[in-house]
């Protein structure tokens, strides 16, 4: 993609392999021994790198969505899709893509996610996702890989893929789970997010206060030579550790919780945004602290309301740890 004089627009590019349509529901009461009668309010599209597409787009950024998709649900994600005029490439396969369900009960306010496994794929529909990546043109400049992956993808995929953008140059931003996430983190990864099993599965046993934590992110950053290593902790923020000397706990102000979907996607997408726009990290990490709490306190899988995600980022505090 090129602006008059020749000049190449840089890009970015998403990778979901375990997209689903996200349908949202609400219901008076939730009835546990009998039917729960619901209605019905919207279906979007779902899965971590399509929500991180989706917003990157708001904020005004060339992104294209890369999935597998296939079945009822497949062909009604790309209508969604469509309909938001996002740029997306799918890759057909055989089976049907995954539907997840967000339940609100009017009575309490509380939500059900119902999150179910990503449609398994055989290996040459998860080779061809892929080549993909690698063949896209132009080229982008940075790549986002979200969400977990499905069964029949192993998990070193995410490994050679890094490594293959690596190769390209293009700066990779990691937010998967379990064997794919720790064998990934290495030099070709500009920024990875971990949850606190994840932190664990790294073999850490110790103490749960931020000043323990972020010497064990420090550490991983510096053995695995990767620039930034993101710590959620749910309502208490996220820390981060970087190679260039940051060490930060940010934790955000007290919002009301309305639904928690998209809410992690909301914090890489920011971040990713403010990243690609080679804002300082310590920016970049405060304002993903304050897309996560923005997006739990409205409704939806997406951040819509920059205005109050401004609001939210003004009530961050932030503790240096180093």
């Amino acid at each position: 993609m090129t602006v008059p004089g020749g000049t190449a627009i840089k890009t970015i590019a998403t990778l979901t392999m375990s997209p689903a349509v996200d349908m949202f529901a609400r219901t008076d009461q939730f009835y546990y021994d009998s039917k729960t009668r619901c209605q019905i309010k919207e279906r979007l599209p779902g899965g971590g790198g399509i929500n991180v597409a989706r917003n990157l787009k708001r904020f005004g950024l060339a992104v294209t969505a890369v999935f597998p998709a296939g079945g009822h649900h497949g062909e009604l994600l790309r209508q969604l899709l469509q309909d938001g005029s996002l740029d997306y490439l799918h890759i057909p396969i055989k089976q049907e893509t995954t539907q997840n369900i967000v339940l609100s009960e009017t009575a309490s306010g509380q939500n059900l996610h119902l999150v179910f496994p990503g449609a398994e794929l055989s290996e040459t529909e998860w080779q061809t996702c892929k080549h993909a990546i690698m063949s896209l043109s132009p080229q982008p400049s940075m790549l986002v890989i979200s969400g977990s992956l499905p069964v029949g993808v192993p998990p070193q995929f995410t490994e050679e893929l890094v490594a293959s953008c690596q190769a390209a140059g293009i700066k990779v931003i990691l937010d998967t789970s379990g064997p794919a996430l720790l064998r990934a983190l290495g030099p070709g990864v500009l920024a990875a997010k971990l949850n606190r099993e994840d932190f664990e599965a790294l073999g850490y046993r110790g103490e749960k206060d931020p000043a323990s934590r972020i010497k064990v992110l420090q550490s991983v950053c510096e053995q695995r030579q990767l620039e930034h290593l993101v710590l959620t902790l749910g309502p208490d923020g996220a820390l981060l550790a970087s190679r260039s000397g940051e060490l930060l706990h940010a934790r955000p102000p007290v919002v009301d919780v309305v639904s928690h979907a998209g809410a992690g996607d909301a914090f890489v997408s920011v971040m990713t945004w403010k990243l690609f726009e080679q804002r300082p990290v310590r920016e970049a990490f405060v304002y993903g602290v304050a897309a996560a709490a923005a997006a739990i306190s409205t409704p939806g899988n997406q951040l819509e309301d920059l205005q109050w995600l401004e609001e939210v980022y003004n009530g961050v505090t932030v503790m240096e740890l180093g």
